[in-house]
């Protein structure tokens, strides 16, 4: 007599994956107690991790290492040998792989044995100097409005995260920063070319997410042709119009310090957005990949924050 048992529910895990030169990062995201419990071994080029119970795994594809997942473990195996250290953290639960090269270590060490007047800082440890003053930075979406969403991770949340981060450190410069928004918090497209217009800023920045893996750049474009009653409303001819070359500097400048930082491609696209095309000062929107192939932690935020205060001060010299 054949007896049918239900199938074991299986816990969700999440793999994330960042790269920068010499070194990676590998995210496993799950519920806190499945993180808790995950039991890891490492080798010079290999990862093991078992599970406490079946698991389901998600990941993006043509991953630069090699992924086995059996019932209750995975295991990862590096292409190289490298130096791995693992960490728990939480909000939200992940175990955090960080994968080092170790021909990197040994550049570091001979870097602290080089007189600090003669070391080559990079732009995550030096932004260069911005000259100047007014900024308006609009973190995109907000409240109702979640933008991309991948697993616990919002487009409002980052975007946020990253106006704040970049504001704080305009101010540090001498920088005067008003933001469009400080919270979590719903922010109609009129209140936004309002306050852009109302500042007369040097500069607006306008912070998104892309739906790929790749940085795009918008800068505006103004279609003598068309006429938007969007757009008419708030006299697009006598606002962006005459910045428009000033924008797209600045655009360029913001494509050059990304491709020297991420080594990646940027798309590039002067489109009549209308929170572009509204602004009566030098503009541009910047959307950073989506989450679901980038993890933002505070390093990747750091390295973001940096190339657009190099993008900034390129254009401004």
């Amino acid at each position: 007599m054949a007896v049918s048992f239900p199938a074991q529910s299986m816990t969700g895990v999440l793999l994330k994956f960042s790269q920068q030169e010499g070194s990676m990062r590998i995210v496993l995201e799950a519920e806190e107690s499945f993180i808790q419990k995950m039991k890891v071994t490492t080798s010079a080029s290999h990862i093991k991790v078992d599970f406490s119970e079946p698991f389901h795994l998600t990941s993006q594809k043509d991953l630069p290492f090699e992924l086995i997942p059996a019932d209750r473990s995975l295991v990862i195996n590096l292409k190289e040998k490298a130096d791995i250290k693992f960490f728990r953290l939480s909000s939200p639960a992940r175990l955090v792989l960080d994968i080092r090269k170790p021909d990197t270590q040994a550049l570091d060490s001979q870097k602290k044995a080089t007189p600090p007047e003669k070391q080559a800082l990079s732009p995550e440890k030096q932004p260069a100097p911005v000259l100047l003053k007014s900024f308006v930075i609009d973190a995109g979406h907000g409240g109702y409005d979640f933008g991309i969403v991948f697993g616990n991770v919002s487009e409002k949340e980052i975007t946020l995260s990253l106006a704040k981060d970049l504001g704080a450190l305009l101010i540090k410069k001498g920088g005067k920063v008003s933001l469009v928004r400080r919270v979590d918090q719903n922010v109609s497209f009129a209140d936004r070319i309002s306050l852009v217009n109302q500042k007369s800023p040097d500069i607006f920045i306008s912070l998104h997410l892309s739906v790929s893996k790749n940085f795009v750049v918008y800068a505006p474009k103004i279609e003598e042709q068309t006429s938007n009653e969007t757009l008419d409303s708030y006299s697009v001819a006598v606002k962006q119009k005459k910045y428009l070359a000033k924008s797209k500097a600045l655009s360029e400048n913001i494509i050059k310090a990304i491709k020297e930082e991420f080594k990646a491609d940027v798309f590039h696209r002067d489109m009549p957005l209308p929170v572009l095309n509204s602004a009566g000062a030098p503009s541009v929107l910047i959307e950073f990949p989506s989450p679901q192939f980038v993890a933002y932690d505070q390093q990747m935020k750091t390295r973001i924050i940096n190339v657009i205060l190099n993008g900034i001060a390129a254009y401004g010299q």
